[in-house]
Parts: structure tokens; C-alpha cells; sequence
């Protein structure tokens, strides 16, 4: 009897606190679990009664007479009552279930997101069709799908544009000597992976502060069989007049980071939103190589930093609508260490992606 009852108490308290995930507030869960620690300890109370009544039993039982039997008038002592059980607390009403749109609202479900639908049908045969489909008719009160915050993170952002660079006080041309440092129109390119990209609202959602973490990678072609000579104190350059090269090229890497103020035209909206900005940036060269590839295929690398400067800086600008822009970058600081070569500044320009 007693192992039955504790039994009981062992298997009541986790059966009744699992009903916390049904539906109980937390103050009915602990208005249950005072209820049950006052019950386990009537309980105990009585086990304790019960225990000394039996003890009064046994020891009836041995002081009793059994050949007076028949004339025995005894009492047997009060069996304690068993305490009543606490009420269980009221659930809390399970909450509707949204009804459908369509035709039959039982068996149609319908979930919007923003500007966005997601309709699940089922047509005659019992088979589910879904659709997604975007409401043009919804104002600004169906929410936008990308709330507003006062800092949005956004990761691996692309440019994709053009390189070449510009002469002694910003004129166009190479000084003479080094015509074998014009870089290719069209054919030399840069790459800019925005690795993280910052907005940082400073007035009313239109004016934000632009920051971040990028990385540049270079591309000049030239177009003849002159080729940059490595680990030297100076821009010069060595010929190969054995065959004509395919392939010609110097690449660069830096890691920059930009600082720009921006303007939003449509900040709930972007993808309808007119945005500028502009700013500055820093870079630091991560490494240069030259690479050749003749007729016969064959092809040569060299890694060295060829006298580029290993900082510079500069004035960048962007304007687009949407999630496309319009980027140019201008560097005010030498693309060559001073006096290792002709006066060049850097400039790249083209297509900014911001999916």
C-alpha cells in the first residue's frame, strides 16, 4: 500500500507540470505546483498516521487473547482519510486557426508576408495547388517584408567595372617611356567583393552613413610583348622578342574600406528607391603578380609588388535606382611609389550590384 502511493506521487508530479506546454500561463503552473506541494504534504502527513495506526495494529494483534475470541470487543483504530486532490487550473483557449481564402475557406489556406501571398487550394480531386503571387492593390499597411532599422548588414555585395589610370595632374595619356604601361581599353577589369557593408540611419531613414569591408581586385592588359621586371627599385621592363604574347597582364589586390554618406529617395521600399552617395576610401595592396602566356602556351607568373604604393586612398560616388548603381572610384594617391615611375593615379568605374 504504501509503495503503491509513492508510486502515485512519483508518477502525478511529472505527468502534471508536463502540462505546462497545453496551453498554462506561467501563473497557473505555479498556482498547480504550490497546490501539489501542499497535497504531497497531507500526503506525507497522512502516510505518517497510517504508519502509526498499523504500529498500533500490530501490537493489538500481539497482546490480544485469541482463545477469548468469541467474547473480543476491540476497536479498531481510525484509518486516516485520504486528503482531496487539488482542481486543476482552467487551460487557456487554444487559439483559431486562420480560415482560408477561395473558394472554400475550410479547406484553402492563405499566408501573406509583406507584399507577398502564398495560396494552398485544393481543387476537386483533393490535390494541392499553391501560388504565389504579390498584391500591387496593398498599401503601406500590409507591412514591408524588410522593416526598417536604424542599422542594416548586408554581405557580399559585387561591383564589377573597368580600370585605367590617369597621367600627371589628372590629364589622360603615358609619358613617353613608358608607353608599355598603357593598359588595354575594355580588357582591363576590376572586381570589388563588398565582404560586409554597413548603412547606419542618421536622419529620418533618407540619410544614412556607409561603411565597411572590401576587397579589389585588379586587372591591367597591355597589349605588347613588354613585361614589368620584378624586385627592382624602379618601373622597368624587359622584351621577349622570341614570340608574340596572348596574354599580357598585371593583377593587384587590396583590401579597402569605404566611408560614404548616402541618400534614399523610397527607404520602405528599396527596390523602388533612387539612392547617391559619396565618400572616401582606404586601401592597403595584399599583393601583385605578373602573368604572360605566349603563342605555344606557355606561361610565366611573377610575385612581387612591382613598386606599387602599398596604401592609398581616394573619393568614390555611387548613384542607381533600385538594386543597381552606378560606381566610379578616383584615387588622389599614386598608383607607384614616388620617383619608381611615371605619376599615375588610379580610376575604376562600372556596375554595383546590391542584392
Amino acid at each position: 500500500m504504501k509503495k503503491m502511493i509513492w508510486i502515485f506521487l512519483m508518477l502525478l508530479s511529472p505527468m502534471a507540470f508536463a502540462q505546462q506546454n497545453n496551453g498554462w500561463t506561467p501563473e497557473q503552473q505555479e498556482q498547480f505546483r504550490k497546490q501539489m506541494d501542499d497535497f504531497q504534504k497531507q500526503m506525507q502527513d497522512q502516510m505518517k498516521s497510517l504508519k502509526d495506526s498499523l504500529r498500533q495494529m500490530q501490537q493489538a494483534f500481539k497482546e490480544f487473547d485469541w482463545s477469548q475470541i468469541d467474547t473480543m470487543q476491540f476497536e479498531m483504530p481510525e484509518m486516516p482519510e485520504m486528503p482531496e486532490m487539488p482542481p486543476m487550473p482552467e487551460m487557456s483557449p487554444m487559439p483559431e486557426m486562420p480560415s482560408g481564402s477561395g473558394n472554400d475557406a475550410g479547406d484553402d489556406t492563405q499566408v501573406r508576408v509583406g507584399r507577398w501571398n502564398l495560396n494552398v487550394e485544393n481543387d476537386e480531386n483533393g490535390d494541392n495547388h499553391v501560388h504565389v503571387y504579390k498584391d500591387e492593390s496593398c498599401d503601406d499597411e500590409c507591412g514591408d517584408e524588410s522593416a526598417l532599422t536604424n542599422v542594416e548588414t548586408k554581405f557580399m555585395l559585387l561591383d564589377v567595372g573597368l580600370n585605367n589610370y590617369f597621367g600627371k595632374n589628372f590629364t589622360s595619356g603615358i609619358p613617353n617611356g613608358y608607353e608599355s604601361f598603357d593598359p588595354s581599353p575594355g580588357k582591363s577589369w576590376v572586381v570589388n567583393i563588398h565582404a560586409v557593408s554597413q548603412k547606419l540611419n542618421l536622419i529620418d531613414y533618407h540619410l544614412w552613413l556607409v561603411y565597411g569591408v572590401y576587397f579589389e581586385l585588379n586587372s591591367y592588359k597591355y597589349n605588347t610583348n613588354d613585361v614589368l621586371i620584378p624586385r627592382i627599385d624602379s618601373v622597368a621592363f624587359e622584351t621577349d622578342n622570341n614570340e608574340q604574347l596572348q596574354k599580357n597582364k598585371l593583377s593587384c589586390e587590396y583590401v579597402g574600406i569605404p566611408l560614404m554618406l548616402r541618400y534614399e529617395s523610397n527607404p520602405s521600399h528599396i527596390d523602388k528607391s533612387f539612392h547617391i552617395s559619396a565618400g572616401g576610401f582606404g586601401e592597403y595592396l595584399m599583393g601583385a603578380r605578373t602573368k604572360t602566356k605566349n603563342n605555344s602556351g606557355a606561361k610565366n607568373k611573377q610575385h612581387d609588388d612591382f613598386n606599387l604604393n602599398r596604401f592609398r586612398y581616394g573619393i568614390t560616388a555611387r548613384a542607381g535606382y533600385g538594386w543597381v548603381s552606378l560606381f566610379a572610384n578616383i584615387s588622389l594617391s599614386e598608383l607607384l611609389v614616388s620617383g619608381a615611375g611615371p605619376v599615375l593615379y588610379p580610376v575604376s568605374g562600372g556596375l554595383a550590384f546590391e542584392f
